[in-house]
């Protein structure tokens, strides 16, 4: 049996943030207007058991305030990483596998959530994100991250179930060790991008957006999501796409398979 005929993807959104447009693109028209930016994270259903990409939001984050960075952030309870999973009858101990894009907070905080599930993260990663550069320091909390994990640390492509239905992609460039994933399924291949990519009309103009490590290998990681989509025929996945309503089918009422 061919793994990806049983291979179901959800995209849950976990809350999102209220930011100007300049967050997006600097020198976009639209700059002085507020958006409304999504969060999301992903479960993919394999026959080797429930992938989660990306966790969402550390339940207690807003405990210590309501904004990053001049960013006001909507949570609540609703968008609890584990109040989502409930939602199609699942729970966090059902998960087996986690993969981090990235340790941010908005996408590694409910790591707390899978205590037992093994856990996948660029190596380097990991190391940025107990030191950031200073311009990247307000978007990790060790709190998220530094647990009792037996972390599992990458360093390119990888085929979690050997079936090549679930392949992690280096897509460095938002964070030293930022990763996308592709999941073929039965009708479609998703390659879900998290980080790597904002909006798909300005990475195709090489438009950079404003939270960038490094430009060179954003512009880098690009060029290789394009090769792979036209590849594959891919569906481009960005985790904070503002058009998130009418172009991602959103859990637990829809889902891709």
């Amino acid at each position: 049996m061919n793994p990806s005929h049983s291979v179901r993807l959800y995209a849950f959104h976990c809350g999102g943030l209220h930011a100007d447009m300049s967050t997006y693109d600097p020198f976009d028209p639209k700059v002085g207007t507020q958006i409304y930016s999504p969060n999301f994270f992903y479960l993919i259903q394999h026959p080797e058991g429930n992938v989660l990409f990306d966790t969402g939001i550390r339940p207690d984050y807003l405990d210590g305030g309501d904004s990053v960075n001049s960013m006001e952030i909507e949570f609540e309870e609703r968008h609890h990483t584990d109040a989502l999973l409930a939602t199609i009858g699942m729970a966090p101990s059902d998960i087996t596998h986690v993969i981090l894009s990235h340790l941010h907070w908005d996408h590694a905080g409910g790591l707390l959530y899978f205590p037992e599930a093994k856990t996948y993260v660029h190596q380097k990663e990991l190391k940025f994100a107990y030191a950031p550069a200073v311009y990247q320091q307000v978007y990790y909390d060790q709190r998220d991250f530094d647990l009792p994990i037996d972390w599992i640390e990458l360093d390119g492509d990888f085929d979690l179930f050997g079936d090549e239905s679930i392949t992690v992609i280096p897509t460095p460039g938002h964070t030293p060790g930022h990763q996308a994933l592709l999941v073929r399924l039965a009708g479609k291949t998703v390659f879900l991008l998290s980080d790597a990519v904002f909006e798909i009309e300005k990475m195709r103009r090489r438009i950079l957006f404003s939270i960038v490590w490094n430009p060179d290998l954003i512009v880098e990681s690009w060029e290789r999501i394009e090769s792979l989509e036209q590849e594959l025929s891919a569906e481009l996945v960005p985790a904070h796409d503002l058009d998130f309503r009418t172009r991602i089918p959103v859990a637990p009422d829809a889902w891709y398979e």
